[in-house]
């Protein structure tokens, strides 16, 4: 079982949300994702810690199931439909969590969308998208519970 909840929320320029079929709290209608994975780097010169280049985004890849936003998908990125704002929230899993993580992305399109079955013929999607403005915010949580101060990364690419 996993220890956290990941949603996406998508909104394209031309279809709108796109929905998926999510049913927890807060997050109705939103994508449910099974991984993901994104990140910034900047090259340095050999034997030394200064940037020799301009930081280099990796595009957000998720993995999903198969779901009522699958050909939402395919057609956002067939049509070149631009994603006004994707947002990719997490949670710890179980009742009553308060989201943690939230990695906003903004003038993006979806540049890859790839079916795959595993050997429980299980269908995997796995989607990518390109972006040109990116906001992550942590939220804390407490020891008594209540939310923390939190914690904002933005940039323009």
């Amino acid at each position: 079982m996993a220890a956290t909840d990941t949603y996406v929320h998508l909104q394209t320029r031309r279809a709108g949300k796109l929905k998926g079929e999510c049913i927890a709290p807060g997050h109705e209608d939103d994508i449910t994702v099974r991984g993901w994975s994104w990140g910034v780097s900047a090259q340095t010169a050999m034997g030394s810690v200064q940037a020799t280049a301009r930081r280099s985004y990796r595009e957000l890849s998720f993995v999903k199931g198969a779901d009522t936003a699958s050909t939402g998908l395919l057609s956002a990125l067939a049509t070149n439909d631009e994603v006004k704002e994707l947002k990719l929230t997490m949670r710890k899993a179980g009742e009553g969590q308060q989201d943690f993580l939230r990695l906003t992305l903004k003038g993006a399109r979806i540049t890859s969308v790839v079916l795959d079955t595993g050997s429980d013929g299980d269908v995997s999607e796995s989607v990518t998208v390109a972006f040109t403005k990116v906001e992550l915010e942590y939220l804390p949580q407490q020891r008594s519970g209540q939310r923390g101060a939190s914690h904002v990364f933005t940039d323009e690419v």
